[in-house]
C-alpha cells in the first residue's frame, strides 16, 4: 500500500487534486491544424441551436491525430471531439444513423489511447473540462472553476457540471486517506483507523453539503428538457430505430457500436470510495431503460469502470487486490469505538446517496411525469416519449432503481 501511494502518479492521480489533472486542462489545442476542431466547438451552441451542426460535421475535414504531442493536448482534443459527437447525435431528433469520419476516426483513436469508448464519458466532461477563472492557489471548487466547453453555453449547463465537478475536487482528499487507513490495517493500528475514518467522514460530508447547490444553480426544467437530452448514450435507441446503435465510420469501413452515456457511475472516485471501504455490488439486478436488458448492479459497475480512464482503472484494480477496511473493522467486534467510527463513516457515504437520491427523484422522475415538449426536441418525436416513459439515468439504468439499490449496499455494509 505504501508502494502505491507512492507511485500515484503513475497512475494520473494527484495527491493534490485526485482524479482531476494536476495542471489545469489546455484551453485550446496550439496547433492550428486542429483549427477546424477548435472553431466548430467554440461555436457549438450556435451550431446546435441554428441546426447547421450535422451539415458543418459533414464538411469537415479528416484531421490526423498523430500531431497531438502531448496528454494535455490529447485530453483536450477527446473532450471537444466528445461534445461535438452528442451535439451531432442529440441536437435535433431523430438521431442520425452515421458518425462522420471527420469526428469518429480521430475520436476512436483518441479513445484508445486513454482506453476509453469512443463517446463523451465522465472523465472528458468533468475531469478534463473545467479553466481556472483566477490563478490562484486555492482547492479547486465551482467558486474559481468553470467548464471550458459547453453544449448550450447556458449558465444553468455550467453550473450543473459545477457542482458536479466540486464534488469530485472536494473529495480528493479520500484518495490518500483511504490509502493510509488501508496502510494503517496491514499495520494493525486500530487508532490510525479510526483517525483516518473520522477525516473520510468529513469529507464526505463536506461532499454532501455541496449537492444542494445544484438547485440554485441548475433548473430542472433547463436540465430535463434542454441538458439531459445530451447526455444520452447510442445503447438505448432502439426506440427511435437505432437497436445496434450508431454506425461509427471508419478508414477501414467502420461498424455499430452502442455505449452508455456519461453518468456519475463513471466516476473513479466513487467507485474507489465502495472498494475501500468493502461495500459490495453484487446481487440485485438493475434494468436498462430498454426494459429488457438486465444485469446485476455489479455487473453494471464493473461495466462503468470501461467508461473510466485505463489508468485510473488500473489504479482501482490494484487497490481492490486488497484487504478492505470493512473486513479489518468487523474481524474486531469487541472494538466498540473501531466499529462505531466505521458505522458513523457509512453513514455519512449513506447520506450522500440519499441526498443524491433526492435530486434525481426532483430533476428526472418529477420531470418524466409532468414531461412537457422540450426545448430541442420536437414534441412529437419517438425520442421525447422514450425519456418520459423511461425516466432513465444517463447511463442507460432506471434511474431511482438504481441508485436505491447502491444505496442499499452502504446500508447493508454498514449493518451487517
Amino acid at each position: 500500500m505504501a508502494e502505491l501511494l507512492a507511485s500515484l502518479e503513475h497512475y494520473d492521480i494527484s495527491p493534490e487534486s485526485g482524479f482531476l489533472p494536476s495542471r489545469p486542462p489546455l484551453e485550446q489545442l496550439p496547433d492550428p491544424y486542429y483549427g477546424p476542431w477548435e472553431a466548430t466547438i467554440v461555436a457549438l451552441p450556435r451550431f446546435i441551436s441554428d441546426g447547421s451542426l450535422r451539415q458543418r460535421v459533414h464538411e469537415m475535414p479528416v484531421l490526423s491525430t498523430e500531431l497531438l504531442l502531448t496528454e494535455a493536448e490529447r485530453r483536450r482534443a477527446y473532450t471537444i471531439l466528445g461534445y461535438i459527437i452528442n451535439g451531432f447525435l442529440f441536437g435535433s431528433s431523430p438521431p442520425p444513423k452515421r458518425l462522420p469520419l471527420s469526428i469518429s476516426q480521430p475520436t476512436i483513436e483518441l479513445s484508445a489511447h486513454f482506453g476509453l469508448p469512443p463517446v463523451p464519458t465522465y472523465a472528458g466532461q468533468v475531469l478534463w473540462n473545467y479553466r481556472r477563472i483566477e490563478a490562484d492557489s486555492k482547492p479547486l471548487s465551482k467558486s474559481n472553476t468553470q467548464p471550458l466547453v459547453s453544449f448550450t453555453g447556458s449558465p444553468e449547463e455550467a453550473g450543473f457540471f459545477g457542482v458536479v465537478f466540486s464534488i469530485e475536487a472536494s473529495g480528493a482528499p479520500l484518495i490518500s486517506i483511504l490509502l493510509e487507513a488501508t496502510e494503517a490495517t496491514f499495520d494493525q493500528d486500530t487508532e490510525q483507523v479510526i483517525a483516518y475514518l473520522q477525516r473520510a467522514t468529513i469529507t464526505l460530508t463536506d461532499m454532501t453539503s455541496i449537492l444542494p447547490r445544484m438547485y440554485r444553480d441548475c433548473s430542472q426544467g433547463f436540465f430535463y428538457h434542454k441538458l439531459r437530452p445530451f447526455l444520452d448514450g447510442t445503447d438505448s435507441l432502439a426506440s427511435v430505430g437505432l437497436p445496434d446503435g450508431v454506425f461509427f465510420e471508419e478508414h477501414s469501413g467502420g461498424r455499430y457500436r452502442k455505449h452508455c452515456g456519461p453518468s456519475n457511475a463513471q466516476s473513479s472516485l466513487f467507485a474507489l470510495i465502495d472498494i475501500a471501504l468493502g461495500v459490495k455490488h453484487d446481487q440485485e439486478y438493475c434494468v436498462k431503460d430498454n426494459g429488457d436488458q438486465q444485469s446485476t448492479k455489479g455487473a453494471y459497475l464493473k461495466e462503468m469502470r470501461l467508461y473510466m480512464p485505463r489508468q485510473h482503472r488500473e489504479f482501482l484494480a490494484e487497490v481492490e487486490r486488497m484487504p478492505n477496511i470493512r473486513d479489518f473493522v468487523r474481524s474486531r467486534p469487541e472494538d466498540v469505538r473501531l466499529n462505531s467510527t466505521y458505522e458513523n463513516c457509512l453513514t455519512a457515504l449513506l447520506e450522500l446517496r440519499r441526498a443524491h437520491i433526492r435530486m434525481v427523484a426532483r430533476y428526472v422522475v418529477v420531470m418524466a411525469k409532468h414531461q412537457q415538449s422540450p426545448v430541442m426536441v420536437k414534441p412529437d418525436s419517438k425520442r421525447g416519449e422514450r425519456n418520459a416513459a423511461g425516466a432513465t439515468g444517463t447511463g442507460g439504468t432506471n434511474a431511482m432503481e438504481f441508485l436505491k439499490s447502491v444505496r442499499d449496499s452502504v446500508i447493508q455494509a454498514r449493518d451487517l
